[in-house]
């Protein structure tokens, strides 16, 4: 007993000198915090994503897709469902990111997201308003919108959405495990006016939408007397739109909120069994603020409530 005692003394005399060895090295939390904060900062960047360049043969324009794969495409062999946005600059890091969010905690599929984008410099006001005017309204309007000199261009929409047809949805289905059969399509603002367009206009496109704030005032709301004429969907086809409270604006033109009720009710009234449609008024909102809550709500109801 008194030997292993003195064994055990020995050893703990050798412990206690090397910790007070001059020199000895200690790494401690301070010290890597410290370390890290010498170091030069790095940018974050989107896990899974890439961006693939893309000059349009239709309209010459230099666009970009970003994408976001999901955390299961590199150890999997199925297909995804397919979610697109526009508005990139704005639109992507928060739906690929959030969408992902959603499908951790059970609250929608995984889905590969691609948001559209130009190449241009994300700074340049003329471009993106250029860009947006061009590429997401559906005929040419001079009243409205950015004013005259961006609508000179307006009503590009037909192109744009031959560009999705037949340049867009083909690359990424060659380049991707996309099921053709199940895709979403997400506009916010003119971008809502496209997805109503789409909607109505090239239904074969996607079978799902979710329709932010659409600008369903442009060109004497045309889209009113769309939805009051279009042809009956040949397949079940689900839409969700949102709006802000705060965007009922009459006295600016802009009564988007009353628009929306007014598109819903058109559509409601063609009484067709494969449109399934909600539409709500969010409290609160406004038209800057209005996209991350209907992205969230729209995704959850699109999948968990309204295809059971």
């Amino acid at each position: 007993m008194l030997r292993i005692v003195s064994v055990f003394l020995v050893l703990f005399a050798i412990v206690a000198c090397s910790r007070e060895a001059p020199g000895a090295l200690k790494v401690t939390k301070a010290s890597v915090a410290e370390e890290r904060a010498r170091s030069s900062p790095r940018p974050y960047t989107v896990p899974n994503t890439e961006v693939i360049p893309l000059t349009s043969d239709i309209n010459g324009v230099d666009y970009e897709l970003y994408v976001k794969l999901p955390d299961s495409y590199s150890e999997s062999k199925e297909s995804y469902s397919l979610l697109v946005t526009l508005d990139a600059d704005y639109q992507f890091a928060v739906a690929s990111n959030h969408v992902q969010h959603l499908w951790q905690r059970g609250q929608a599929p995984e889905m590969i997201v691609v948001s559209i984008a130009y190449a241009y410099d994300p700074s340049d006001s003329d471009a993106y308003r250029l860009n947006r005017t061009r590429d997401y309204t559906p005929a040419q309007a001079m009243e409205g919108g950015y004013g005259p000199d961006y609508q000179k261009v307006s009503g590009g929409g037909p192109d744009f959405a031959e560009i999705i047809a037949d340049e867009i949805l083909p690359l990424l289905g060659k380049r991707y495990r996309v099921d053709a059969t199940d895709r979403v399509f997400v506009g916010h603002s003119y971008g809502g006016l496209f997805g109503a367009w789409l909607l109505l206009e090239r239904p074969a496109l996607f079978n799902r939408y979710i329709l932010v704030s659409p600008s369903l005032w442009f060109n004497d709301k045309m889209m009113l007397a769309e939805a009051r004429n279009a042809e009956p969907f040949k397949r079940k086809t689900y839409v969700y739109m949102g709006v802000g409270s705060w965007e009922e604006q009459p006295e600016r033109s802009y009564a988007m909120v009353s628009d929306l009720k007014a598109f819903a009710a058109a559509l409601e009234a063609r009484n067709d069994s494969n449109l399934v449609m909600e539409a709500r008024v969010f409290d609160d909102e406004t038209h800057a603020s209005i996209y991350p809550a209907v992205l969230s709500t729209g995704v959850r109801h699109l999948f968990l409530v309204m295809d059971q």
